[in-house]
């Protein structure tokens, strides 16, 4: 299917995961995110998602959600983002469980900056992809992912 030669034969698991992790490198690659403010590319992707809803109510939950990764993951990074002054959690009247995520004036800085490296690793994932191709490959990662729930 993948070609002669290729490490990942017929393995369509192995050939996510591989891609997947060259993303994630790349995205950690950039200097001034992971060693001038030391956050990496994942949190900058949260960053990006509390800016895109700002004005809205979002949760902890909406993290989990949104990104697909567990309870405790999301903790840990949104404490480490909190003791970085990126971002706070404000109690909420109705139920003093929840805590609203909420950018501060340096996590929005940050989230521009994230928002351009973000644009350039979605073009550089996106390079020689027809517009029919792009659609086909989201359409179908949704699928998997479907599937792996």
């Amino acid at each position: 299917m993948f070609g002669k030669g290729l490490p990942f034969e017929d393995d369509l698991g192995l050939l996510i995961m591989r891609t997947a992790s060259m993303i994630r490198r790349r995205a950690e690659s950039n200097i001034y995110m992971s060693r001038v403010r030391m956050i990496t590319g994942a949190n900058g992707w949260i960053l990006r998602y509390l800016e895109e809803k700002d004005g809205q109510d979002v949760y902890q939950k909406d993290i989990e959600e949104k990104f697909g990764v567990t309870r405790s993951a999301v903790s840990k990074a949104l404490k480490g983002m909190e003791a970085k002054g990126l971002l706070r959690r404000e109690s909420v009247f109705s139920d003093a469980r929840l805590k609203r995520l909420v950018l501060t004036e340096d996590g929005r800085q940050i989230s521009r900056h994230a928002a351009e490296e973000k644009q350039e690793l979605e073009n550089r994932i996106k390079a020689g992809l027809t517009e029919d191709e792009i659609d086909t490959l989201q359409r179908l990662l949704m699928k998997i992912a479907d599937n792996m729930k």
